[in-house]
């Protein structure tokens, strides 16, 4: 697995939310997934290529707050039902999931896994994110697929070491 550091600069998103406990996520997202496609063309001034699910995990109370996004080029027009939201330039640890998705825990293991062994630790104050592009859409390509392929970003707390 090729795994980077990566500074991104900020991001303006649009788009949809689900907020629940994470037993109910395997359900939900599909639901959630097929709203935004159908609904992603109302979004204005879309930076095009990709679609980012944003994940917030509230710890302490075991909620998961979910959203789909595109990023835009500015807040002009946020369509009904839709939030917008802004995350900061940050540093990110950067793989990508190849394969089928019943592997995608795999993927994250041993992600975490090389953080630990390498001195990185994840910023749990900030946003894990995933990229989505023309290599894998969820709810649209087949999640068994060998081809299918989508970036994992994890923030990380700003590189201290010497």
């Amino acid at each position: 697995m090729n795994i980077t550091i990566v500074e991104l600069p900020e991001k303006k998103l649009i788009g949809v939310k689900f907020a629940g406990p994470f037993d109910v996520l395997p359900i939900e997202m599909p639901k959630l997934w097929t709203i935004f496609l159908e609904r992603v063309a109302e979004i204005p001034q879309v930076v095009a290529g990709a679609y980012y699910e944003i994940s917030d995990e509230d710890f302490k109370h075991k909620i998961y707050t979910e959203y789909l996004t595109v990023e835009v080029e500015r807040f002009d027009t946020i369509p009904y039902g839709m939030l917008a939201f802004a995350l900061p330039a940050r540093q990110y640890l950067k793989a990508t999931h190849r394969g089928p998705m019943s592997s995608v825990q795999d993927t994250y293991l041993n992600l975490f896994k090389w953080m630990k062994e390498n001195g990185y630790e994840q910023d749990l104050s900030a946003l894990r994110m995933e990229r989505y592009d023309r290599r894998f859409l969820p709810t649209v390509d087949d999640h068994a697929r060998e081809e299918n392929e989508y970036e994992i970003l994890i923030p990380i707390k700003y590189d201290t070491r010497p």
